[in-house]
Formats: structure tokens, sequence, C-alpha cells
């Protein structure tokens, strides 16, 4: 592992200079020139040009020979880069290694006490996002407490992302806690299936839900392994993918409304050259959920096939659809 300390050999410019290339042709034509030709030292640092003591004057140097040299020169560089990259990734590796077999990233936390704190230390640490999925109902007192703290964090320019269920959507307590939030930038989604509770804090972070047993709002785990947290935030964004925007308003979709939140979202995957089975399982559903949205939009509109559908969904038609987002 000592070669890693040690720094790459300098490799010689590709390029050169306007002025060294036409000194090269006349020395190539035979000509002999002085140390302060512009150019020289450019040309003598690629091999190009050697120095005749005879005369005291600079020629060109024997090409065949200039060019299989700095062949080899190249070819030793990008050697030495090829071992300290596999030195790179052994290095990292036990470093890996070692964060294993520690068992660290990974905490219970036992009390709803040690749950509470620790959800306030990462929050009070957050410097770019905040990601909560809360799939229980929340006390409107808890709503209001948290109102003011949510938006100060919004004007430190922290993101704040947030999933509820779709029943939330008619209680006054939710409504309210929504639009006001929504107004300072957060984004709001509701869902109307399953989905796990947890705080994803700057991906460094993650507060989540207990498992074993019973499950409990009283005990989670906190977990700051890279590859754990890469796993959660993987769920949490499937999770968004399936949730429906929300600002505060009750849940009411208009009588003339032909697309959902999802389908919307299949359509401009679609636009973008994704296949029905790639979108399916960026937004956490099956390839059968999929293609039954697609019936169900198919009959909607009066088409039979995708190409149609996508003609459909760029036209003037579908304006006040994509509006939706």
């Amino acid at each position: 592992m000592e070669e890693i300390n040690k720094k790459p050999q300098k490799v010689p410019p590709f390029d050169i200079s306007e002025e060294a290339r036409a000194l090269l042709h006349r020395l190539v034509q035979g000509e002999q020139v002085e140390d302060s030709e512009p150019g020289r030292a450019e040309l003598v640092a690629l091999g190009l040009a050697v120095h005749n003591p005879q005369y005291d004057r600079w020629s060109a140097a024997d090409m065949w020979h200039a060019e299989h040299t700095a062949l080899a020169e190249e070819r030793a560089a990008i050697a030495h880069h090829l071992r300290r990259m596999d030195q790179l990734s052994e290095l990292h590796r036990e470093l890996r290694s070692a964060e294993s077999s520690r068992g660290d990233g990974i905490e219970f936390l036992g009390r709803n006490e040690l749950v509470t704190a620790a959800i306030m230390q990462a929050v009070d640490s957050a410097s770019i996002e905040i990601c909560t999925a809360h799939p229980r109902n929340r006390k409107p007192e808890t709503l209001r407490a948290v109102i003011t703290s949510e938006i100060k964090l919004l004007q430190r320019g922290i993101a704040l992302r947030t999933i509820y269920p779709d029943t939330a959507r008619n209680r006054p307590a939710e409504q309210e806690w929504a639009a006001e939030v929504s107004k300072h930038g957060a984004a709001v989604r509701t869902l109307a299936t399953d989905f796990e509770r947890m705080i994803l804090v700057d991906d460094k972070v993650a507060i989540f839900s207990d498992h074993r047993g019973v499950p409990s709002a009283n005990t989670a785990f906190k977990a700051t392994h890279p590859g754990l947290l890469a796993f959660l935030r993987h769920i949490y964004d499937q999770q968004w993918e399936r949730a429906e925007p929300w600002a505060g308003g009750r849940f009411l979709r208009k009588a003339e409304t032909v697309t959902t939140g999802r389908s919307r979202r299949i359509l401009n995957k679609l636009r973008e050259g994704r296949t029905l089975k790639q979108i399916a399982g960026e937004l956490g559903v099956s390839l059968r959920t999929g293609n039954s949205d697609l019936n169900k939009l198919y009959e909607a509109v009066g088409v039979n096939t995708q190409f149609a559908l996508g003609v459909w969904w760029s036209s003037e038609a579908a304006a006040d659809e994509r509006k939706l987002g």
C-alpha cells in the first residue's frame, strides 16, 4: 500500500503551441536553431529536439525514437494510475469490512423519550432536506406546535417533504397544517395505501419504526449506516412517487378529470422513453397495476395504443390535465 501515497508521474502535454509546431517543421527540414528560439524549450520537454554540442545548436530528434519514448511514458503513466485505482479499491474494501465488523450505524431506541430526542437532534442538525412519512393520525395540538418550527426550517432553506394518509385530507388540523407549510414551500403528499413511518435527514440519519413483534409508536431504530440509509431513501422515494400532491384542501377530484396523479406520472415517464415495466418498478407498483392504469386511460380518452395515448397527452386537449402535475 506504500505506492498509494506516491504522486503520479507528470504526463507531458499532448498539444503544443503554434510556435513550437512551426519550429518543429523547420527542424525536420534540417534547420538548427539557438537556445533563444521561441518554442525550443517546449520541443525539448517533449523529446522532439536534441542539442548538438559541436555547434551549440538544437536540431530535430529521431522521430521514431521520440514517438516510442513518448508512448512508453504514456503507458507507464497509465499503468501507474491503474495500480493506484486497484490500491484505492482495496483500501475502501478494507474500510467497509472494518465498518461492518464494528456493527455501527444502527441504534435501538427503546423508549418514547429516546425516539423524541433522536428526532429533535436529527432535525436540529439538518442542512439540506428533511423527508417524513406519518401513516398514523397526529394530534391537533402536535400539528399546531410543529407549524412554527417547520416554517423556520423552510426559511433556513431546508427542503421539507411529508407524506400523510389520504384520510388526513378530511381532518381540519391536518388541512390547516398542510396549507400553512405549503405556503412556505413544503411539499406534502397523501397516500391511499399503507406506507412506512420514517424520518430521513440529509441522507445522514434516519429514524424508522420497530417492526419486531407488534409495531409500537414508542420504540424505533436510528440509522446512520450509508447502506441502510440508501435503502430507506429508496423506500421513501417509492412511497413519494405513489402519493398525490396536497396543499391543504379536501380531497376533491373534478368529475371531468381523466387522469390520476399516478397515471400522470406514468404518462410523463412514457414520454421520457421509459418502458411500462421500468415505470412500474420506479413507482413501486406491479406491472399489472400499470397496465390497468393505461387501460383506464385508453377507455377514457378513446384510443387503443400507447402511441395514440402519447399524442393525446402532448396535445392541447390534455393541457389542463398536464397542469395538475
